[in-house]
């Protein structure tokens, strides 16, 4: 009787311990983008605040954020001092004035990263270590770049004037990919590959913008890195447009997260939903297009974890030319 009882009271643990990992929450997070620390940007997270789930377990600020400050005290203000936040170059950070940088840019960037996310995150190559990095989520891996480094490791090469995919990030981007075994792969930078017009009102931005003016190379090279390592979308923003591009034969989509200010433009404003587990990768796109501040889900993408590919015998040995 002893001997049942033990094994019952095992049978329930261990029933207790599968329905506690499929009942386990998947990872939520929040993107937006190009709020310029605009006061309307405090109406938005509001609207975050009030959405199912409210911003979840981070936000990722997909550039043009600056004054960095000033948007760090809006999101304490909304969340609390301690709610994580991944910030991404944008370029707005790097403007110089009278030879210096603006201390509310680089500088402020540089030096929120290494009080806050040192330790938490896999720094990026020298030159960029702060502001190029990787971290894991739950079942995702993300990977920020900062398409403004020149590929040096002298002070300033972080803040090239223009948006780049020089060797040495795609070079390490592509290791770092490598190297993870989470399902989902992200990686987010602030300029598109592949500008596009607006998903729900058909204009158009920087059409043609810096990173278009890089070598065909490069940008055909830092792409089928994403293919290659199979990353499941390219997040970034710059155009103030939303939209969401697959190019053809490509698995990999391009995101563009437009802007969230709540300003005169606010039929642009956007925040993204992002939520995943080992099976499904989601993202909810919330826009404002009826009224000021006033979000509702505008566009909806799910992505599918593709099953394991079936094991493959051994090949057998080679014979050799003597046999």
């Amino acid at each position: 009787m002893c001997r049942m009882t033990i094994r019952l009271a095992t049978c329930l643990l261990v029933l207790h311990l599968v329905l506690a990992a499929s009942a386990a929450e998947p990872l939520r997070f929040t993107i937006t983008a190009d709020n310029r620390a605009h006061s309307g940007f405090a109406t938005v997270l509001e609207q975050i605040a009030k959405a199912p789930g409210g911003p979840g377990a981070f936000m990722i600020s997909v550039g043009d954020l600056s004054p960095g400050a000033v948007t760090r005290t809006q999101l304490d203000t909304a969340f609390g001092e301690s709610f994580p936040w991944y910030p991404v170059v944008g370029n707005h950070e790097i403007l110089v004035k009278a030879g210096k940088e603006n201390p509310e840019g680089m500088p402020y960037l540089r030096d929120y990263c290494e009080k806050h996310l040192k330790g938490k995150v896999n720094p990026g190559p020298a030159g960029t270590r702060e502001t190029t990095y990787s971290f894991d989520a739950g079942d995702v891996h993300i990977a920020v770049i900062n398409q403004y480094w020149d590929g040096e490791s002298t002070p300033g090469s972080d803040s090239a004037a223009l948006a780049g995919l020089v060797r040495p990030l795609r070079r390490w981007l592509k290791a770092d990919l490598a190297r993870s075994r989470k399902p989902w792969k992200l990686v987010v930078g602030h300029e598109p590959i592949f500008p596009q017009t607006d998903k729900d009102w058909e204009s158009a931005r920087h059409v043609v913008g810096a990173l278009q003016a890089l070598s065909e190379m490069a940008c055909e090279d830092f792409w089928s890195i994403l293919q290659e390592q199979g990353v499941a979308a390219y997040v970034c923003s710059h155009t103030h447009r939303y939209s969401r591009y697959k190019p053809p034969a490509s698995k990999v989509w391009q995101i563009d997260s437009a802007m969230a200010r709540a300003g005169k433009d606010w039929k642009y404003d956007t925040f993204i939903v992002v939520t995943a587990d080992a099976q499904a990768l989601t993202f909810e796109t919330y826009r404002s297009l009826k009224a000021k501040g006033k979000f509702e889900v505008t566009d909806s993408l799910s992505l599918k974890a593709e099953p394991a590919a079936p094991p493959q015998p051994p090949s057998p040995p080679a014979k050799d030319p003597g046999d």
